[in-house]
């Protein structure tokens, strides 16, 4: 599956802690687009990268997702409802 992410959500699984080989493999072989990039990934990476984006979205005392962590929340959004996820 191909998936759109924009320079901060790239940014953000970049910069993850934990970050596993497979997605920096496929960080690395990412297509630059005007304002984000394009993920080129098997369904078992894009199932590890919406495992890692999902440990890593925060919530506050309301249960509202935290300002720091709203990448990784769009970004859970974006692969649970791709097409061909």
């Amino acid at each position: 599956m191909d998936l759109t992410v924009t320079s901060q959500q790239y940014d953000a699984v970049r910069s993850a802690t934990h970050l596993p080989d497979v997605l920096k493999e496929v960080l690395d072989k990412a297509d630059k687009r005007a304002g984000g990039y394009v993920l080129h990934l098997t369904y078992e990476e894009a199932t590890a990268l919406n495992e890692l984006a999902a440990w890593n979205v925060h919530s506050d005392g309301d249960g509202n997702v935290t300002a720091a962590s709203k990448h990784f929340d769009d970004l859970v959004r974006a692969i649970i409802t791709h097409p061909d996820y």
